[in-house]
């Protein structure tokens, strides 16, 4: 992990150029630094749907509860994106008005920047799973490889060679006499 002590802006490129005419978009986005992040958790409109279903589980609407907090866990990340991306993304290229003109960057205009599918998928991938990789790393530890084994050394030494074939001869069970 490289300690930045700058928390400058950074560019990050969600969708790439296609093109000379089609510069692709990117954001120009605050680090989501423990503060950032924790505030984020916090927004109003996470609160106000957490006390939604915890209403509806203590009022005894089982099945619709149940629903409904399933569907939840994809409902939260969008809403966290979106409060989160509010809190960071100072600047944006490639995202336009309806008449064509650079879309200044509001918080509404930022909850229909990722409400669109692609784009939500771009700002998790490239951006937040860089920012909650390190959040998940608190131990300080540099954070394992990817893969089955690659964050973590062989301790085992290698098995030998197998163990011989059982013998093959008498069986200790009776054959069924014919009737």
């Amino acid at each position: 992990m490289k300690l930045n002590l700058s928390p400058a802006v950074e560019r990050y490129q969600l969708i790439p150029s296609a093109g000379e005419d089609d510069p692709g978009i990117a954001i120009h986005a605050r680090p989501a630094l423990t503060a950032v992040i924790e505030d984020a958790k916090a927004d109003d409109s996470l609160i106000a749907y957490a006390d939604e279903i915890r209403a509806m589980v203590e009022a005894g609407e089982d099945a619709e509860a149940s629903a409904e907090v399933i569907r939840s866990k994809g409902r939260v990340g969008l809403m966290f994106a979106r409060a989160l991306a509010r809190r960071v993304i100072e600047r944006w290229e490639g995202v336009e008005d309806a008449d064509g003109s650079p879309a200044p960057v509001t918080p509404d205009r930022v909850d229909a920047f990722l409400d669109i599918a692609p784009i939500y998928d771009a700002f998790t991938s490239v951006y937040l799973v860089r920012w909650l990789t390190v959040q998940r790393e608190k131990n300080v530890s540099a954070p394992s490889l990817n893969g089955t084994s690659a964050g973590a050394p062989t301790i085992a030494a290698t098995a030998t060679a197998s163990a011989p074939n059982a013998r093959a001869g008498r069986s200790g069970r009776k054959p069924k006499k014919a009737d």
